[in-house]
């Protein structure tokens, strides 16, 4: 089981502890603190905490990065969100540019999608 969690985990390291000396607290608790044969500190958590701590990590991601995409792409005044996002959703797949450079390539490619809004003319 533990080899499989591993694969899950996609990691290669699996450790059996046999004799665990408890410095502090009990072994019941969610959370430890290890201390290795050298002296290094690790964390130790049961994995359904991690697992659950993992997806609240990715699920953040994905919230920061749309918001970022929605800012970007709103400072350009596009006529149709939906259609901005999805051009620019497109074109982060085959770029590694950021996202503010991404949604000016789009705007200059495609300004059908923007509005024109000539600032000098309207003082």
């Amino acid at each position: 089981m533990a080899r499989e969690t591993a694969k899950k985990l996609e990691t290669k390291t699996v450790v059996k502890c046999n004799d665990i000396e408890v410095l502090e607290g009990d072994l019941n608790s969610p959370l430890w603190v290890m201390v290795t044969p050298e002296e290094k500190l690790k964390v130790v958590m049961d994995i359904e905490e991690y697992m659950s701590m993992m997806e609240a990590l990715k699920q953040a991601m994905k919230e920061n990065i749309d918001l970022k995409l929605e800012k970007a792409i709103l400072s350009e005044f596009p006529i149709d969100y939906e259609d901005v996002r999805a051009v620019v959703l497109e074109e982060m797949k085959n770029s590694d540019e950021n996202i503010q450079e991404i949604v000016k390539k789009v705007k200059t490619q495609h300004p059908n999608l923007f509005y024109n809004l000539e600032i000098d003319k309207l003082f």
